[in-house]
This record gives C-alpha cells, structure tokens and sequence, in this order.
C-alpha cells in the first residue's frame, strides 16, 4: 500500500495565518500546531521559519514529508534527510511535480487547487496515486490556501484506504 501524505504549499499565507492559528499563538508555535493537523510540509524559498522548522522535525514523534525549495537547503536538511525519520525532498527546477491533467509518472510531490468537488478530489487523488512511488505527497496549491481541501482529501484517504 502507498503512503499519502497530505498538507498545504502556502502554510505562511497571510490568508491562514488570519483564518487558521488563534490570533493569540506564538508565531514559533504554528509550526507544531500545523504539524499536529497535517503530515506534510512544504519549506518555501521565502519561508522566515526556517530554523524552527527544522527544530519542529527533530522533535516531531511521527514521520513528516517535508518539501524543501532548492534555496533554503543546507546542510542542516541534508542531516534531517540522511536521519531517515521523515521523507525530505529537495525541491530544484528539476524535480517532478504532478499536476491534475498531466502524466508524469513517480513523481513523489503533487499539486492540487482548492476545491470542494469530491468527484474531481477522488479524480485527481486516484490519478496522482497511480503514477506515484511508494511514499508521496499531495499539496493543495493556491492563495488563499484551503485547510477544507486538505481535510476532504483526508477523508477520501480514508475512504480509499489509504
């Protein structure tokens, strides 16, 4: 059976930063408390977080599929990788990414807008499953980010049984 993973691309979006964390959390706690809803994580080139990131995943008791874009990459996420607790990607403009509509075949990362349509979920789920390695990551891609995608993919997961 292939291993899903599944979380958002935009976790710094000011869109979820208003709608998703309690205004009154730490900013150095959202990444644990993402952590805790989600079990991939994609570390963009902008990303101010880095370093708590990183300090989260050496904590982290379950297994994260982390995303990391080529700039942000040092050899603190080549220790985390060679480590073996958590899959780690190092994103470069030559890594496969999945898209609805296209057939890349083992690509390990995914990409998915935000919709509420489970038959287009299921659609591209199932699509993505197919050409996908043993373990792999699903993103929902977008501005604002949808936490509701994330979970209706979950559910599917589930439904699946994945």
């Amino acid at each position: 059976m292939k291993a899903i993973h599944l979380g958002l691309r935009y976790r710094r979006s000011p869109a979820l930063e208003s709608s998703f964390f309690d205004s009154e959390m730490p900013a150095d706690w959202r990444v644990a408390f993402l952590l805790n809803e989600q079990d991939a994580l994609w570390v963009a080139a902008d990303d101010p977080d880095v370093e708590t990131v990183l300090a989260e995943l050496k904590d982290s008791p379950g297994e994260v599929f982390v995303v990391v874009e080529e700039p942000v990459w040092s050899p603190a996420w080549q220790a985390l990788a060679d480590a073996g607790h958590h899959a780690v990607v190092r994103m470069t403009a030559d890594t496969p990414v999945w898209l609805p509509g296209t057939t890349s075949e083992g690509a390990v990362v995914g990409l998915v807008p935000a919709s509420d349509q489970p038959a287009d979920l299921h659609l591209w789920l199932s699509a993505f499953l197919d050409q996908a390695p043993a373990e792999a990551a699903l993103f929902v891609d977008g501005e604002p980010p949808s936490v509701a995608t994330v979970d209706r993919l979950r559910t599917l997961t589930e439904l699946m049984g994945r």
